[in-house]
């Protein structure tokens, strides 16, 4: 099952639209003060990077990037770069790429992170970068079934997918609930359940289960011709 996801962003709605899955609208979330803003000084960004859980999902990426003896690793969709500065905090040695769509919060993430390669990139229409490892972390909500069949054929390194979330009953009552109760609220992507998500990648991709703080995840090799 794949349904359509919607997020209450409240008062800034205003600013970021009807629709979250523009890299306009992401550039908007970004600035501002709300859980998936991006702070302007160094000092604020890493405060706000602390978090015990974004810790503990960057050690266990950190471990299957070594598990695969993977020396580069890139992050797409980083956008606060948050985890990606946890990841580099882990693994300092480990060459780090963040890619993000949205152009302004590119290029704020660049001033912030000088440590990692910050580029602008849209897994829609662009090549991968080169990198051992690639990370999806959080972004699986981003496009729909069709252009995800059209991404995951690109890609001939693994790759590591941690979802937003996996589907089950209890989710699916939330998110219609959310549509009845607030009617306004952003179109956020999609959600789906296991067998949708791995259906993705199914027809290219082997892939095997690990967590990543918790949530179960999948890292992806691609299949022998």
């Amino acid at each position: 099952m794949t349904l359509r996801h919607t997020f209450d962003f409240g008062s800034d709605r205003s600013a970021i639209g009807s629709d979250l899955v523009r890299p306009e609208a992401w550039d908007a979330v970004r600035e501002t003060s709300g859980p998936f803003g991006l702070p302007a000084r160094r000092s604020d960004w890493e405060r706000a990077a602390a978090q015990p859980e974004i810790v503990r999902r960057a050690r266990d990426i950190v471990a299957v990037s070594a598990s695969l003896s993977a020396r580069s690793l890139c992050s797409h969709g980083a956008g606060t770069g948050a985890l990606e500065l946890n990841i580099h905090l882990a693994a300092p040695t480990l060459a780090l790429m963040c890619t993000d769509y949205a152009p302004r919060t590119t290029e704020r993430l660049r001033r912030l992170f000088p440590e990692a390669t910050v580029i602008t990139h849209d897994l829609r229409r662009d090549q991968p970068p080169q990198a051992d490892l690639h990370l999806m972390h959080r972004i699986d909500t981003e496009l729909d079934t069709s252009t995800w069949r059209r991404v995951y054929p690109r890609f001939t390194t693994p790759i590591l997918v941690v979802p937003v979330l996996l589907l089950g009953l209890d989710r699916v009552v939330k998110e219609l609930g959310l549509r009845v109760l607030r009617p306004s609220a952003t179109r956020a992507g999609w959600v789906r359940t296991e067998d949708a998500l791995r259906a993705l990648w199914s027809d290219t991709h082997e892939d095997e289960a690990v967590r990543i703080g918790g949530q179960r995840s999948f890292v992806l090799r691609r299949r022998s011709a």
